[in-house]
């Protein structure tokens, strides 16, 4: 028998800190304690049980052989980490200890997880890891030192972008899919589809008008959006919350009919027309003639107003706050030529804006500051 041969022996006899395990050949060696895995309770041990072990040492004087547990299992966790490494595998390991830089984890031999590596967003408290089960890959590995730097961020990062790439694989123009909101800008909400993030538009996100996204949904919102357009390649996705939602026409149509008297808010001005909303969602156009153009109107004021012409098929309507009688009816149907987008709120494509995740420490910079955040009693031993 030689020295770093491993052995599969039993236990014959078990003493106060050691052990007696018989290795096959007729001979017998002693195992102590503290050479037993940290996997391993000593005292749930007994006689008869197998161990896997390694000749650590053998007395030149009387032939002893001194065993080894832990460096046993340690060798064939080496050999284990290297296929996983060479295969691109995914390892799990017990978070052991905090150490200057990351966490210890238990392989069967010691690895060590940089902290800028535990997750895709910084980690504020590594002690609240300890006793947790990451999944792991190998990100770098010392043969001569038998060391490892082991990465869960890559392993996230992976699904995440699987994960994405099978949503991209499934979705089609005009589906209906569950999200919820996680961002609002001024131009829009940002909503997860459950690993891609879509945009809704202002425009989109209501049949009324709106100027802040937030006049309609808040964070963490659960929604229901429709599918507008995406980009695989670029995996940038278009939603629409309010196609999702009752139309008002359909609401609202019956109940809209030439001379109806409303009371209707603006929207918009200009020298040539107002822009009204008559209900929520459903706009006129009060044409020049129609108002007194030495009045001010602003956006939000309430006017009453009367509807003249009321196209349902392109869903135009014509209203008149001051009717005038010498205008004759052409010219305020040439006035609803000249603006044919001003009754429908205008859908805007707007460019989704890349999400800024926090700038994450790369993998090769980990590996590179590992040795030196490594405290001396991660060797293996």
């Amino acid at each position: 028998m030689d020295e770093g041969q491993v052995l599969v022996g039993v236990i014959v006899q078990k003493d106060k800190d050691e052990l007696l395990v018989d290795v096959g050949g007729k001979s017998e060696g002693v195992l102590p304690f503290r050479e037993l895995s940290l996997a391993i309770e000593p005292k749930e041990l007994k006689v008869g049980d197998t161990l896997e072990v390694m000749i650590h040492r053998i007395d030149e004087m009387d032939g002893t052989l001194f065993l080894s547990e832990r460096r046993a299992r340690a060798l064939k966790t080496w050999e284990k980490v290297i296929g996983a490494h060479d295969n691109d595998e995914v390892i799990e390991a017990t978070v052991t200890q905090v150490v200057k830089g990351g966490v210890l984890v238990d392989l069967g031999m010691r690895g060590f997880v940089p902290a800028s590596q535990i997750r895709r967003q910084p980690v504020g408290n590594l002690d609240e890891l300890v006793g947790q089960r990451l999944r792991l890959k190998v990100i770098d590995l010392d043969h001569k030192r038998h060391r490892v730097v082991l990465s869960q961020r890559l392993v996230l990062e992976e699904e995440l972008q699987q994960k994405k790439q099978e949503l991209l694989d499934t979705m089609e123009i005009g589906q209906i899919r569950e999200g919820m909101v996680v961002r609002l800008a001024d131009f829009g909400a940002f909503v997860d589809l459950g690993g891609i993030d879509g945009l809704i538009h202002n425009s989109e996100l209501s049949y009324a008008r709106i100027k802040h996204p937030s006049e309609v949904v808040k964070i963490g919102d659960i929604v229901q959006v429709e599918i507008m357009k995406f980009d695989a390649e670029a995996k940038k996705v278009s939603l629409s919350l309010k196609h999702a939602l009752p139309d008002p026409w359909d609401q609202f149509s019956d109940k809209l009919f030439e001379t109806n008297q409303v009371v209707a808010q603006v929207v918009k001005t200009t020298p040539n027309y107002l822009l009204v909303e008559i209900v929520p969602g459903i706009l006129a156009m009060v044409p020049k003639g129609e108002f007194d153009g030495s009045v001010q109107y602003n956006p939000g004021q309430d006017v009453d107003v009367t509807l003249l012409t009321i196209n349902h098929q392109t869903r135009r309507i014509t209203a008149s706050i001051q009717h005038v009688a010498d205008v004759p009816l052409e010219e305020i149907e040439q006035y609803v030529a000249e603006v044919p987008e001003v009754v429908d709120a205008p859908i805007v494509e707007a460019e989704l804006e890349a999400e800024v995740e926090p700038e994450a420490e790369p993998i090769e910079q980990a590996v590179e500051e590992a040795p030196d955040n490594t405290p001396e009693s991660f060797d293996a031993e």
